[in-house]
């Protein structure tokens, strides 16, 4: 690129100068031959005592100047472009990173949420049967207090049911001792009657009926023998569990 500037910077002087004769021989408009002529000499101006070979090294040194500047400039904007989409990539991958980041922690956060739920459900059903338990308990309790309490009932009925039926058979053997003692009371007043009937007739037939008589009445057994008046109509009623007997 430098030498086709030169190369330019070169044929710019004889083009000049051809479209100077040109320009001298053809018909040109004022402002053209004007502005030409005012190019002319400010090249002419800038060229001072160089001759036109300085001149032409010296644009070409111009140019390479501008050309390497340029280079360089499009190096910079080469790196910068490529720094930027270094920045961009990682940026992206940055971006990325956290959005995977912000997935995976809405994710934990749903398994979180998840397993607070699972965590309360399991709680609220270990509630349920502790008081399921607690209620069991309460019932077996009770049914334990209520079998103990109908065992005791039972053993107290038993118990009841033993004194009755030693009760009444008090009753009955006190029943039969009074039959008893009325049939041996009756055995005894029929005893007296026949003694008494036998002294009657003892005393009718003389001392001997009597001494017989008496003899008799001494050979009876002593329940059968002669009570006295007073004891034999004063013989007291037995009770039983403070109830008359009869």
């Amino acid at each position: 690129m430098a030498d086709t500037a030169g190369d330019d910077v070169e044929e710019q002087p004889q083009e000049e100068a051809a479209e100077a004769e040109e320009a001298e021989g053809a018909e040109v408009k004022p402002k053209a031959k004007a502005k030409a002529s005012s190019l002319r000499k400010k090249i002419l101006e800038e060229m001072g005592e160089r001759s036109p070979e300085e001149a032409l090294a010296d644009a070409k040194r111009v140019i390479a100047t501008a050309e390497a500047r340029i280079a360089e400039a499009a190096a910079l904007e080469g790196a910068q472009e490529a720094q930027a989409k270094a920045a961009q990539e990682e940026f992206e991958r940055a971006r990325a990173e956290v959005e995977t980041a912000i997935e995976k922690e809405s994710e934990a956060i749903v398994r979180e949420r998840v397993l607070q739920e699972k965590r309360q459900e399991a709680l609220d059903k270990e509630d349920q049967v502790r008081r399921r338990l607690l209620e069991a308990q309460k019932k077996l309790a009770m049914l334990e207090v209520m079998a103990v309490n109908e065992k005791k009932m039972q053993e107290l009925e038993e118990k009841r049911r033993e004194a009755t039926r030693a009760a009444e058979d008090a009753k009955k053997n006190l029943l039969e001792q009074r039959q008893r003692e009325k049939d041996a009371l009756e055995a005894t007043r029929r005893a007296l009657e026949e003694a008494r009937a036998l002294n009657a007739s003892a005393g009718k037939g003389g001392g001997r009926g009597t001494r017989r008589a008496s003899a008799g009445a001494s050979d009876l057994p002593p329940a059968k023998r002669a009570a006295p008046a007073d004891e034999q109509e004063t013989v007291p009623a037995a009770q039983v569990d403070g109830e008359n007997v009869n």
